[in-house]
């Protein structure tokens, strides 16, 4: 099992525990509710075959009762990196992976201490309807001397979607990718810890993801601001 799938296993296993424990302190919480807030998050995206993206996202948030909260999120994940030399040495080293998503979610708050700055932890889990646009990696190598331009780009057995050529060292180097253009849907899980001071708070953000069209789990490490309004 892949790194992403277990760390991902582990946010399902998590939310199940505290689901299985039950509303606590933020039943009887009795400070005045927060009809909506809105904030942005950057997160490290762990996707596969690529090198670390940055996941950029806008939220907003209405509270239903002091457990509960409704959200919608538009986020963006990119990673681009088209050094041909560098992915000769290792194919993870070639990306160019964006991906735009909506998720709607609803957002569990199990505790909420009391006093002027106060700690809350919050589950959220939402569908997730993705557009994905980028290429992967189909062939890459070095080209022989005997090889024309003519030669490489007729031969069927290298064709790709779109091709690529660095002259730059010694050795010209060839490389051919596919394109990844589709929409996927799937589910988006995350867990929030975060500190609140007035009508600000600043959280930490552990998000897991799966889609359709896309190999293992997408996995992100970060922090949103957001405003109450």
């Amino acid at each position: 099992m892949s790194p992403a799938m277990r760390c991902l296993g582990g946010i399902i296993a998590v939310l199940c525990g505290l689901l299985a424990v039950g509303p606590t302190r933020a039943q009887v919480d009795s400070s005045p509710l927060r009809f909506s807030n809105a904030g942005l998050s950057v997160q490290a995206m762990f996707m596969e075959r690529a090198p670390v993206a940055t996941g950029i996202a806008a939220h907003a948030g209405w509270a239903l009762t002091p457990a509960w909260d409704l959200r919608v999120g538009i986020r963006r994940d990119a990673v681009v990196q088209r050094d041909i030399r560098r992915a000769y040495g290792s194919r993870a080293e070639w990306a160019d992976q964006r991906r735009f998503s909506v998720t709607p979610a609803l957002a569990w708050r199990p505790f909420r201490s009391d006093g002027p700055l106060h700690q809350s932890f919050r589950v959220s889990v939402g569908p997730t309807l993705q557009i994905q646009r980028g290429e992967q990696v189909r062939r890459l190598g070095a080209i022989e001397g005997s090889m024309s331009l003519d030669r490489l780009t007729a031969d069927s057995g290298r064709r790709g979607d779109n091709t690529y050529l660095d002259r730059s060292g010694a050795t010209p180097l060839l490389l051919r990718t596919d394109n990844t253009n589709r929409t996927n849907v799937g589910v988006t899980a995350e867990l929030q810890y975060g500190l609140t001071y007035e009508a600000v708070t600043v959280e930490a953000l552990l998000t897991g993801r799966r889609m359709t069209g896309v190999d293992g789990a997408t996995v992100g490490l970060g922090g949103r601001v957001s405003v109450a309004l």
